[in-house]
């Protein structure tokens, strides 16, 4: 199975592992354009293979999230993480599903709110 992981990424292009290293260190495009001041449209275009990744955005994703290996980022050998997931990324992952729970509960109450409304109005409508 690790054979045919190593495989895989060593075929992948430089612009998927990119996406790997979105998918894996962030919730959305947006945060890790955020994290590394790359433009969300930038990362799109990365994405779809439409432009290339840059020496600057190499040098922006390393910058940001210095676990990553900068060779598995070029080349494809070696792991993604030097050694694992820093605690910053840890961190800041753990603030993202803090902030997910927060939103899922507001959406939850909202939802809710305008359940009950519907019930009440159906109970009315019926007499």
């Amino acid at each position: 199975m690790l054979i045919v992981l190593h495989l895989l990424t060593k075929s992948m292009s430089i612009n998927n592992r990119v996406g790997q290293i979105i998918k894996k260190t962030t919730i959305s495009k947006s945060a890790f354009s955020k994290a590394t001041g790359i433009s969300t449209v930038i990362l799109s275009h990365i994405s779809s293979g439409r432009n290339k990744v840059s020496v600057t955005a190499v040098e922006q994703i390393l910058t940001a999230y210095p676990k990553v290996n900068a060779e598995w980022l070029l080349l494809g050998k070696g792991q993604m993480f030097k050694d694992g997931i820093d605690t910053e990324t840890t961190d800041m992952l753990q603030y993202q599903i803090q902030h997910l729970s927060e939103e899922l509960e507001r959406f939850y109450k909202a939802t809710n709110g305008k359940l009950t409304k519907l019930l009440t109005s159906i109970d009315d409508l019926k007499g």
